[in-house]
Formats: structure tokens, C-alpha cells, sequence
């Protein structure tokens, strides 16, 4: 019976350290992007072969007009389907992006109007 409470002590005393490691680990954690949702009139939709995809909303929102996603993500087809679909309806969509982060430079989306789509809605409303 001893050994029993022995094992659940020690058992409870681990639970404690993991909880313990694992908030330390949220606070050492760089903090979430800021993400903004933007309802895009598209203007435009391309294809930079080989480079990127881009949506041109107008009006931006700000000095941002442009979106864009790199080909080489897998769900760029699938950004590329709604977007052409929402200009063929004539219908805005919305788009999730961060506006401080400035990583599309690498594709050729500059980084005074154009920043990476991180998802994008089509309603049916």
C-alpha cells in the first residue's frame, strides 16, 4: 500500500513539472502573426509562371492592392479557383493576411502593396 501512494506522488509531481515545461514553452513562444481579414473586390487575378499568383483588389485595402501566393504552395490551385471564380461572379471574397509580413519580396510581391494570402472565403451571400 505504501508503494501505491509512493507511484501516485511521484506520478502527480511529473504532471506538475510537463504542466510546468509546457507553460514556460507558451512564453518563450514568439507571439501569433497579426492577421486582418480584407473583403477584395478582385480587379484582377494572374499567374506569374514559375514565380507567384496574385489577386489586385480594388480598392486595396491601404496602400495594399495586391495579393499573392507562391506556385510552388500546394493549395495555390486551389486560391486560384476561388479567386477566378469570385471574378467571373462579380462577387468579392475575403482574404486572411498578415500586413507586417513582408516574406513575399522573395516572389516577387513587392513590399510596398502587396502581402502573402494566408486563406481566402467565398460566401455565398
Amino acid at each position: 500500500m505504501k508503494i501505491r501512494r509512493l507511484n501516485r506522488g511521484y506520478r502527480a509531481r511529473r504532471v506538475l513539472a510537463g504542466a510546468a515545461v509546457g507553460a514556460s514553452a507558451l512564453v518563450a513562444s514568439p507571439a501569433p502573426a497579426l492577421a486582418g481579414f480584407f473583403t477584395c473586390t478582385a480587379a484582377e487575378v494572374a499567374v506569374w509562371v514559375g514565380s507567384r499568383i496574385h489577386v489586385r483588389c480594388n480598392p486595396g485595402d491601404g496602400a495594399i492592392n495586391f495579393f499573392a501566393l507562391s506556385v510552388g504552395n500546394p493549395d495555390t490551385s486551389h486560391v486560384l479557383s476561388l479567386a477566378t471564380t469570385a471574378v467571373a461572379a462579380r462577387r468579392p471574397f475575403v482574404i486572411l493576411y498578415d500586413p507586417n509580413d513582408l516574406s513575399g519580396a522573395a516572389i516577387g510581391c513587392l513590399t510596398s502593396n502587396c502581402r502573402l494570402i494566408q486563406a481566402v472565403f467565398l460566401n455565398r451571400d
